[in-house]
């Protein structure tokens, strides 16, 4: 049987953490945030009579806008930077290609070369481990 889940919505007021259950429109405040999810849980028990461990809790804590701002700003670098690594790979494994088959470099000096092991040749490559080293 699946329990219940209460939201917790938490945000800063000068030194504390004001906690606000929603479904049964009552607050408190810790004044950590490793204190929320105990004291959010008080207080939902409190308010319904019942065993804290009989529900679950969804802690969503409010950011400032500026730092909001600044996190979804982050979001879209990591993004930007995921794409162009993606393309580095995609480069190295070409180069990869074009010194094995085009130039027929054995795997040995395809690594000399990129600067590699053999191994990480052989994973650029896409392949097992061939006979021809």
């Amino acid at each position: 049987m699946n329990s219940p889940t209460y939201q917790l919505n938490v945000s800063r007021e000068g030194r504390w953490w004001i906690i606000d259950a929603p479904e049964v429109d009552y607050r408190t405040q810790a004044r950590t945030l490793a204190d929320v999810e105990e004291m959010g849980r008080d207080l939902i028990a409190g308010a319904l009579d019942v065993d804290p461990s009989t529900f679950d809790v969804s802690v969503n804590i409010a950011k400032p806008a500026d730092v909001e701002a600044r996190l979804a700003e982050v979001a879209e670098l990591d993004r930007e930077a995921q794409i162009v690594v993606s393309r580095a790979a995609r480069g190295r494994r070409e180069a990869a290609r074009t010194l094995r088959d085009q130039y027929g470099l054995s795997v040995v000096d395809t690594a000399r070369v990129l600067g590699v092991t053999r191994g990480r040749v052989y994973q650029l490559l896409g392949r097992e481990k061939d006979t021809v080293a």
